[in-house]
């Protein structure tokens, strides 16, 4: 093998890039490997790693792909120019709400540190506060005709503090969704490309049998099984597609019983996998729900990847898997129990 060349396990390493989020960047066009003769496994050139760390690099500037492939596509800077001026002022908006909270936090500390022997609901708000801060403000006391100074400019505070918690940077946008039992078929593979190989299978079945036709509600499902090695090298991917029950499916495909369930749902854009790590912080840090799964780190603990709109997709493509561009991570969940 040309030295010059480097395995997918080798760019994994040195780049932090998982295997999948490789095969991801080719599939949108962002990059190119090659196969060498006698050689299973895709490879990269130098001109290929140069392009790779150039996304790296971009991905960690907190650049969404697509903003990526219009910088990498345009043979000048004037894309560059406009997505940098444009992630520069949503930078600026984010760091005065966080400016804006900290200061508020600063004053509300003082004034608990000067009034330390009173209990902290009678320093921290008094009612034209509460009602300026909650939006209630017809329900309060009436105030004075003219407020003095120092309170007209703390009830701007409070209206900068509800534009701060609008775009504070936590994961918002969580759904609890139950998932109804369903009869699947399922593909299982381990070896180079394991979504690939899983997916091209599970679109053919579908396709093959016509089962938008037989299922209103199709569904697909997949999930890492087992998850890729620390130490990189070979992992394995299984998909789920809905049924009718009565329905027989050949093999290699075997046909599964999926008990639905309560989940943590998170909608992503296709590559945005590091999201898995901000679904599983919200879990661990949420008051009314906890992590619920049973499986092992086989299977990713029970927790699934849905492929949205299937239905739709599968009838739209011609061959191959199905280029689905958004999905929702999901962490099976239950309500934590009260605690007298």
């Amino acid at each position: 093998m040309d030295h010059n060349l480097a395995t997918v396990t080798q760019v994994s390493r040195a780049l932090g890039l998982s295997t999948r989020m490789l095969r991801y960047y080719e599939k949108l066009g962002l990059v190119q490997s090659r196969r060498e003769e006698g050689y299973a496994y895709r490879l990269y050139d130098q001109e290929a790693l140069a392009r790779l760390r150039q996304i790296v690099l971009l991905r960690k500037l907190r650049l969404p792909l697509r903003d990526i492939q219009q910088i990498l596509e345009d043979p000048s800077a004037q894309a560059a120019i406009r997505v940098f001026q444009r992630n520069i002022a949503g930078l600026d908006a984010e760091r005065e709400a966080l400016d804006t909270i900290r200061i508020i936090l600063s004053e509300l500390l003082a004034g608990l540190k000067e009034h330390h022997w009173l209990p902290a609901q009678k320093v921290l708000l008094d009612d034209q506060q509460l009602a300026g801060l909650t939006g209630l403000a017809g329900l309060a006391v009436e105030p004075p005709l003219s407020s003095p100074p120092n309170q007209q400019k703390e009830r701007k505070t409070m209206d900068d503090l509800n534009r701060a918690e609008q775009n504070e940077g936590k994961l918002k946008n969580v759904r609890i969704v139950h998932l109804p039992a369903a009869t699947v078929a399922a593909v299982h593979f381990i070896g180079p490309d394991p979504e690939d190989h899983a997916g091209r299978m599970i679109a053919d079945f579908a396709r093959e049998n016509r089962l938008w036709e037989k299922e209103s509600d199709l569904r697909q499902y997949g999930f890492n099984h087992p998850n890729p090695p620390p130490e990189g090298g070979e992992y394995g991917y299984e998909f789920w597609v809905t049924i009718p029950e009565d329905m027989e499916v050949p093999a290699p495909l075997e046909k599964k019983s999926f008990p639905g369930g309560t989940y943590a749902a998170h909608c992503i854009q296709m590559g945005n996998f590091h999201e898995w790590q901000w679904l599983f912080g919200w879990a661990y840090e949420n008051e009314v729900w906890e992590i619920a799964g049973s499986g092992t780190p086989e299977d990713m603990y029970g927790c699934l990847e849905e492929h949205l709109n299937f239905h739709d997709h599968i009838q739209e493509a011609a061959e191959g898997e199905p280029q689905i561009s958004q999905l929702d991570l999901l962490i099976p969940v239950k309500k934590k129990a009260k605690t007298e």
